[in-house]
Protein backbone atom coordinates (compact mmCIF):
# COMPACT_ATOMS: atom_id res chain seq x y z
CA UNK A 1 0.00 0.00 0.00
CA UNK A 2 2.37 2.54 0.60
CA UNK A 3 4.64 1.75 -2.44
CA UNK A 4 1.06 2.77 -4.65
CA UNK A 5 0.70 5.31 -2.52
CA UNK A 6 4.50 7.03 -3.25
CA UNK A 7 4.13 6.21 -6.80
CA UNK A 8 1.09 8.66 -7.30
CA UNK A 9 2.43 11.28 -5.13
CA UNK A 10 5.91 11.44 -6.30
CA UNK A 11 4.52 12.76 -10.54
CA UNK A 12 2.77 15.68 -8.56
CA UNK A 13 6.21 16.28 -6.29
CA UNK A 14 8.25 16.04 -9.69
CA UNK A 15 5.64 19.33 -11.08
CA UNK A 16 5.94 20.71 -7.68
CA UNK A 17 9.52 20.57 -7.99
CA UNK A 18 9.68 21.73 -11.78
CA UNK A 19 7.66 24.57 -11.00
CA UNK A 20 10.42 25.96 -8.07
CA UNK A 21 13.13 25.51 -10.48
CA UNK A 22 11.37 27.80 -12.90
CA UNK A 23 10.87 30.73 -10.63
CA UNK A 24 14.69 30.93 -10.66
CA UNK A 25 14.20 34.10 -12.87
CA UNK A 26 13.07 36.33 -9.88
CA UNK A 27 15.66 38.20 -8.96
CA UNK A 28 16.40 40.34 -5.75
CA UNK A 29 17.15 43.88 -6.22
CA UNK A 30 21.06 43.28 -7.05
CA UNK A 31 20.81 45.29 -10.41
CA UNK A 32 21.99 41.71 -12.30
CA UNK A 33 20.23 42.10 -15.91
CA UNK A 34 19.75 45.40 -17.73
CA UNK A 35 16.63 46.27 -19.43
CA UNK A 36 15.16 49.58 -20.43
CA UNK A 37 13.87 50.82 -17.52
CA UNK A 38 17.66 50.03 -15.63
CA UNK A 39 21.37 51.21 -16.02
CA UNK A 40 23.88 50.01 -14.25
CA UNK A 41 26.66 52.15 -13.07
CA UNK A 42 29.22 50.49 -15.34
CA UNK A 43 27.71 51.25 -18.21
CA UNK A 44 27.19 54.89 -17.12
CA UNK A 45 30.96 55.26 -16.48
CA UNK A 46 31.83 54.02 -20.05
CA UNK A 47 29.98 56.74 -21.25
CA UNK A 48 32.67 59.29 -20.44
CA UNK A 49 30.47 61.46 -19.60
CA UNK A 50 31.17 64.23 -17.04
CA UNK A 51 28.30 63.87 -14.55
CA UNK A 52 25.13 61.40 -14.12
CA UNK A 53 23.01 63.58 -16.27
CA UNK A 54 25.02 63.23 -19.48
CA UNK A 55 25.58 59.36 -18.82
CA UNK A 56 21.60 58.87 -18.62
CA UNK A 57 20.86 60.97 -21.52
CA UNK A 58 23.51 59.17 -23.45
CA UNK A 59 22.51 55.53 -22.15
CA UNK A 60 18.72 55.80 -21.86
CA UNK A 61 17.70 58.71 -23.47
CA UNK A 62 13.97 58.14 -23.12
CA UNK A 63 14.18 58.61 -19.14
CA UNK A 64 13.74 62.32 -19.50
CA UNK A 65 11.46 62.48 -22.14
CA UNK A 66 8.22 64.36 -20.87
CA UNK A 67 4.80 62.17 -20.85
CA UNK A 68 2.43 64.13 -19.63
CA UNK A 69 1.00 67.30 -20.85
CA UNK A 70 2.42 69.37 -17.92
CA UNK A 71 5.77 67.98 -19.16
CA UNK A 72 6.55 66.99 -15.50
CA UNK A 73 10.06 66.26 -15.02
CA UNK A 74 10.40 62.97 -12.89
CA UNK A 75 11.34 63.07 -8.96
CA UNK A 76 14.66 61.87 -8.24
CA UNK A 77 15.37 59.62 -5.54
CA UNK A 78 19.15 58.74 -4.31
CA UNK A 79 19.25 55.34 -1.76
CA UNK A 80 15.46 55.87 -1.56
CA UNK A 81 15.40 59.69 -0.18
CA UNK A 82 13.49 62.56 -2.37
CA UNK A 83 16.34 64.98 -3.66
CA UNK A 84 13.65 68.26 -4.24
CA UNK A 85 16.46 69.79 -6.90
CA UNK A 86 16.37 67.51 -10.16
CA UNK A 87 19.20 69.33 -10.93
CA UNK A 88 21.34 67.55 -8.13
CA UNK A 89 21.80 64.46 -10.42
CA UNK A 90 24.70 66.55 -12.23
CA UNK A 91 26.20 66.99 -9.00
CA UNK A 92 26.18 62.89 -8.07
CA UNK A 93 29.87 61.25 -8.72
CA UNK A 94 29.57 58.44 -11.88
CA UNK A 95 32.31 55.96 -9.79
CA UNK A 96 30.11 55.89 -6.57
CA UNK A 97 26.29 54.88 -8.88
CA UNK A 98 25.78 51.35 -9.10
CA UNK A 99 22.11 51.57 -11.22
CA UNK A 100 19.64 54.23 -12.27
CA UNK A 101 16.08 53.06 -12.56
CA UNK A 102 13.13 54.68 -14.47
CA UNK A 103 9.83 54.31 -12.89
CA UNK A 104 6.61 55.54 -14.83
CA UNK A 105 4.70 58.03 -13.79
CA UNK A 106 1.76 55.86 -13.03
CA UNK A 107 3.83 53.29 -11.03
CA UNK A 108 5.26 56.14 -9.28
CA UNK A 109 2.47 57.83 -8.38
CA UNK A 110 1.20 54.73 -7.02
CA UNK A 111 4.63 53.91 -4.92
CA UNK A 112 5.44 57.84 -3.52
CA UNK A 113 2.05 59.70 -4.00
CA UNK A 114 0.78 62.35 -6.21
CA UNK A 115 3.20 65.10 -7.71
CA UNK A 116 4.88 62.22 -10.09
CA UNK A 117 3.07 62.21 -13.16
CA UNK A 118 6.60 62.40 -14.59
CA UNK A 119 7.65 59.07 -13.20
CA UNK A 120 10.64 59.01 -10.92
CA UNK A 121 14.31 58.39 -11.39
CA UNK A 122 15.74 55.67 -8.66
CA UNK A 123 19.97 56.44 -8.05
CA UNK A 124 21.10 53.92 -5.91
CA UNK A 125 25.12 54.37 -4.78
CA UNK A 126 27.66 52.41 -3.26
CA UNK A 127 27.35 54.44 -0.05
CA UNK A 128 23.61 53.37 0.03
CA UNK A 129 24.00 49.52 -0.91
CA UNK A 130 26.31 49.05 1.69
CA UNK A 131 24.66 50.89 4.71
CA UNK A 132 21.38 49.94 3.66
Amino acid sequence: MNTLRSARLTPVFVLFLMGCASGASVRSPGFTSPNSRRVLGDELVATREPDLYGAIATCRPTFFQPRDARRQAPALYVDGIAIAEFDAIRSIPLADVVAVEFMSGPDATTRYGMDHVGGAILVWTRRGRTTG
